[in-house]
């Protein structure tokens, strides 16, 4: 039986190998300014979060453009303890990763922490788009986002959004 799906398996190498290999060559090759390094926090360049998220939170893009439309963007914000974001959602998926601190992520229109979770430093958190969901830290906290743009905020209740209390 082995033999058998060994040589189906080479038999579908070798048939899509072609495929593979022009995708392969219609890629636009990338320029080396599109590379970016940064070897330590430091480098980043910090400054205000978003007016999308409640003030005391800094913000870094490291990458992309999060406001703008379409494409992928990364960028990380520190968020002081005892800081909280409401009930919000995206219209895109969001993938956090916990860097430092503890942060507290739960599902629903309402803020619950007995309801929620606490994530430690390297969890991470896949939130699809249109979920509700709420935030909340334990702790000096940073956290990276990634997704694709645009990095938009939807607060469940309007009174919550911080564009509208600045």
């Amino acid at each position: 039986m082995k033999p058998l799906i060994n040589g189906m398996l080479l038999i579908a190498l070798v048939a899509f190998a072609p495929a593979f290999m022009r995708a392969e060559e219609n890629q636009t090759p990338q320029k080396p300014n599109d590379v970016r390094v940064y070897r330590s926090e430091k480098e980043l360049k910090w400054g205000p979060a978003p007016s999308v998220v409640p003030k005391g939170a800094e913000a870094a893009v490291l990458d992309g453009n999060p406001f703008g439309e379409g494409g992928a963007y990364t960028l990380r914000l520190k968020m002081p303890d005892g800081y909280k974001i409401p009930p919000h959602w995206h219209p895109t998926d969001e993938n956090v990763t916990i860097l430092s601190g503890r942060l507290g992520m739960g599902m629903g229109d309402k803020m619950d922490r007995a309801g929620g979770q606490l994530i430690k430093a390297g969890g991470f958190v896949r939130m699809p788009k249109t979920v509700h969901h709420y935030a909340w830290t334990m702790g000096p906290t940073t956290i990276q986002v990634q997704g694709n743009a645009p990095f938009a905020f939807n607060y469940v209740n309007p009174a919550d959004d911080p564009r509208t209390q600045r």
